[in-house]
């Protein structure tokens, strides 16, 4: 391998080598230098950990001083292993993150302890959970979930967002933002303070964020509400509530293909002409796809001849709307006895992706339900029509998770139970649009709009629901050696998982008949790991854990195959095996900390060994992407992230990361062709990545500069197609004035988002493994794999800027 190095990488790099020379030369033996908050830390892009596990995590420190609408993902860039991305600079219209190379829906996310990955595909959308004014903490656990952690869709580790707690004092904050592409945010937030002699306080916030896209037409509106509440009830007991309400409209960035860029620009995006219906008239077969006005330039102004099904960007939405509740519940029971209970709510109702579809009118036995009634008012049932039909999800996800604590001379031991039960809905209904593009129903929940078969029943593009079950009992144990010198970490769970998938005939593929399967994942999960103390400052640590993840619920999905249409029901067919199981995960980690009274780090090598990985690839019998087994699968590599005081006013943080992600065996494409991907990198994963931040603080003042490296990706599973690493660059700067009357506290803060303005691409998989195959012609011994279609990226943001003003109260 020849390693040809970045700028960014050898600052790295020097900054760890400074370090360790640093650590050698000031650890004396029996004496601790340590005096106060560790050197380094005052970035909040570092802290001293004592889990057995790698792990990282952000705080306010960090959190305030970035960009208002920033999201989770965003937060958490710098650390070492992450690979976020956002597709803009503000965050409210989401994006991705990938951690060791393990992608968002293989990662568990939990807002206060209540999970909140998709049911049904455990996707992340991270613009929708939190208002970072009232976040304490986002920490990410790299590789090995968590023992006590609720998820069954966890193979890669666990992301946390732990909210901040009400204030003790009444008050309140208010900021305002404005920024680049139309920005505009409102925050507002009010504390009780301690009420009822002290056993109460809580907060709630409201805000509203509006920005256009950055290329293209339209933009994010987005309203958030949060809420937060402890009672006191005593001698070590309490009641922690919490509750979060987000309604947003995001219209989507268009992916772009290589060859889009090269002709028709960086900045291509969806089009403003919208689709027309013909003039309806009777006896005539008419189609909407074929009538001139929509087969004309649609997707931009240098979009030559791209049919307008997918171009008008006002049917590219996401309109959704969630809320989650928790209660985390402590009582102390005795000294050594505590009883944990947390329950929670999830629900989300929204629809996406590209919401312009069309189908035929029709009439007969031989079709289902009888056809499809007359949709345009001519009197005949032969037209093939647009409609309104984005993919509705209604999600329904309590849970509770119990834990019970006892605390013995030498160890901590947590029996818990978790046990959570989803319903998961999800339709596509077709709703009719008039010539000029609008919708009489945006959110699709209005069963007058629908259009019907002939017999009544709502014409849907897909129509499945699920009941997903969870049951995961699980032990814990911390034991204490030596003084506390020497402590081990032993964690099993048994997670159980059922899913029961009914289809409902729709028109989709494969799944023109009622069906139901159920399937169960189970797996027990054992972990061990310790941490050993060197000396006051230094550590060692090693872990070892087995994580797994359930398929998506769209594995059990167009399994019908064959079969007759006979008065309107399909008759005679079969359904096919699904054929994915659960993947699982083997993760090893060693590693090594220091916290002294100008530096802290932490690094860590690890190994993972994948079995059963998943990855979403297009099925060449069926003619539709679903679920794989690509197969036996290893990662590994090298975490190091260090904070470094270099004055009372200068810090210094840098994080690098190194991994070697491979397939271990060719994929099989169909009965007879294997695609040659032993030996090769998996998608998305960049071999290296590196990150610098260098702060100046003092008094009201502080100013920072921020780099990320992100290295070249593959894109195909192949490895014949890539896109070239990047480097961008943040500043942000922020003053405190005094207090003055009513306002306390007032700042002024301000963040530049990719100061070069550099150009790059994000590989658009959003949505999960979803990897094409190969890019260019395979030749195998049994015949020739020609390309799939072409890979969809994300264009970089350009330069962007944001003003914040706020004062508390």
């Amino acid at each position: 391998m020849k390693f040809q190095p970045t700028r960014i990488s050898l600052l790295v790099s020097g900054l760890f080598l400074a370090g360790g020379a640093f650590a050698q030369s000031t650890t004396d033996v029996g004496t601790i230098n340590v005096q106060g908050a560790p050197g380094g830390t005052d970035s909040g892009l570092i802290q001293p950990e004592e889990t057995p596990k790698a792990r990282s995590s952000v705080n306010r420190d960090y959190i305030d001083k970035q960009g208002a609408t920033a999201n989770p993902f965003q937060l958490l860039n710098q650390l070492p292993g992450v690979n976020a991305y956002g597709n803009d600079a503000t965050g409210l219209f989401g994006g991705n993150i990938r951690v060791r190379g393990f992608n968002s829906d293989q990662i568990g996310l939990t807002i206060n302890g209540a999970p909140v990955n998709d049911s049904g595909n455990f996707a992340v959308f991270p613009q929708e959970y939190t208002d970072q004014e009232n976040l304490c903490s986002i920490f990410v656990t790299q590789g090995s979930t968590d023992t006590d952690a609720p998820h069954v869709g966890a193979s890669g580790g666990n992301i946390g967002i732990v909210s901040c707690q009400p204030k003790d004092t009444l008050g309140g904050l208010v900021t305002q933002t404005f920024g680049s592409d139309q920005l505009r945010r409102t925050f507002v937030r009010v504390d009780s303070g301690k009420l009822f002699d002290g056993l109460v306080k809580f907060y709630v916030s409201q805000s509203h964020a509006e920005a256009d896209k950055f290329r293209g037409a339209g933009g994010a509106n987005r309203d958030h509400t949060d809420f937060g509440a402890r009672l006191d009830l005593g001698k070590g007991s309490y009641v922690d509530a919490s509750f979060l309400y987000n309604r947003a409209i995001n219209n989507n960035y268009r992916a772009l293909t290589k060859q889009d860029i090269a002709t028709q620009g960086y900045y291509a995006d969806f089009g403003t002409i919208g689709p027309v219906h013909q003039p309806p008239v009777a006896g005539v077969a008419q189609n909407d796809t074929t009538f001139a006005p929509n087969t004309a330039n649609a997707l931009s102004t240098n979009a030559p001849g791209t049919n307008s099904a997918n171009g008008y960007y006002g049917f590219q939405l996401n309109p959704f709307k969630n809320y989650i509740g928790t209660l985390n519940g402590h009582w102390q029971i005795a000294p050594t006895m505590s009883l944990d209970v947390n329950p929670y709510i999830w629900y989300g109702y929204g629809t996406g992706g590209n919401e312009l579809q069309n189908t035929r009118e029709g009439v007969g036995g031989n079709q289902l339900h009888g056809g499809v009634r007359d949709a345009n008012g001519d009197g005949d049932q032969l037209d093939t029509l647009y409609f309104y039909n984005g993919n509705v999800t209604k999600t329904y996800r309590p849970g509770v998770t119990t834990k019970f604590n006892i605390d013995l001379p030498y160890n901590h031991i947590t029996v818990g139970y978790w046990y959570e039960k989803t319903r998961h809905q999800q339709t596509s209904p077709y709703i009719s649009i008039d010539s000029f593009g609008n919708v009489p129903d945006l959110w699709e929940a209005d069963p007058k709009y629908w259009l019907k078969h002939q017999d009544g029943q709502p014409v849907n593009f897909r129509d499945w629901y699920t009941r997903n079950t969870v049951k995961t009992p699980f032990v814990t144990d911390s034991i204490s050696l030596f003084d506390d010198k020497l402590v081990i970490a032993l964690g099993l769970k048994h997670a159980s998982y059922e899913r029961e998938f009914t289809n409902s005939a729709n028109q989709g593929s494969g799944a023109g008949a009622d069906y139901r399967v159920t399937r169960n994942y189970a797996k027990t999960l054992p972990s061990v790991g310790f941490t050993f103390h060197l000396t006051p400052e230094q550590s060692v640590f090693a872990n070892a854990a087995k994580n797994y993840r359930a398929p998506n619920n769209t594995a059990l999905s167009g399994l019908v195959t064959g079969g007759t249409f006979v008065n309107g029901v399909l008759q005679g067919f079969t359904l096919r095996d699904p054929g994915v199981t659960a993947e699982y995960s083997y993760n090893y980690d060693v590693g090594y900390r220091y916290a002294g009274d100008r530096l802290t780090l932490s690094g860590s090598v690890y190994y993972v060994n994948y079995n059963n990985r998943i990855a979403t690839a297009f099925d060449p019998d069926r003619a539709v992407s679903t679920d794989y087994n690509v197969g036996h699968s290893t990662s590994k590599g090298v975490d190091l992230e260090a904070g470094f005081k270099v004055t009372k006013e200068i810090s210094l943080y840098g994080s690098a990361s190194y991994i070697r992600s491979k397939l271990d065996q060719d994929f099989r494409f169909s009965q007879a062709i294997f695609l040659p991907t032993t030996g090769k990198t998996f998608p998305g994963t960049p071999k290296w990545l590196g990150a610098l931040n260098l702060q100046y603080a003092t008094g009201p003042f502080y100013a920072f500069a921020q780099a990320k490296y992100t290295g070249k990706v593959q894109t195909t599973l192949v490895n014949d197609d890539d896109v070239s690493g990047y480097t961008l660059v943040n500043l942000g700067t922020g003053y405190t004035f005094p207090s003055m009357s009513f306002f306390k506290d007032p700042t002024i803060r301000a963040n530049i988002f990719n100061l070069f303005n550099q150009r790059y691409l994000s590989l658009n998989s959003g949505s999960g493994n979803s990897f094409k195959l190969n890019a260019l012609p395979v030749v195998t011994a049994a015949g020739t794999k020609a390309p799939d279609s072409p890979v969809n990226f994300y264009v970089g943001s350009p330069i962007t800027f944001s003003v914040s003003l706020g004062t508390s109260f």
